[in-house]
């Protein structure tokens, strides 16, 4: 299991599958295809209520991910 601030838990691929229908990978593509990465955090989960109709438990946790994975903020070691 990776190392993570004690303040976020890592969600698993199960996990986002079974609460947004989509894998991890298929969101990064699409987060990565809207340009949105440097739009920042709050733009990213609009877009995500939006256009995905994601909740907001569901848009954050997508977002931080996806913010991790880009290297724009450091949330998992």
């Amino acid at each position: 299991m990776k190392e993570c601030r004690k303040d976020f838990k890592v969600v698993t691929e199960d996990e986002v599958k079974a609460g947004t229908g989509k894998a991890w990978s298929e969101w990064f593509r699409i987060l990565d295809e809207a340009g949105i990465a440097e739009k920042g955090h709050d733009m990213i989960v609009k877009h995500l209520r939006k256009h995905y109709s994601l909740n907001q438990t569901w848009a954050q946790a997508v977002a931080l991910r996806y913010e991790n994975d880009q290297g724009l903020r450091n949330l998992i070691a």
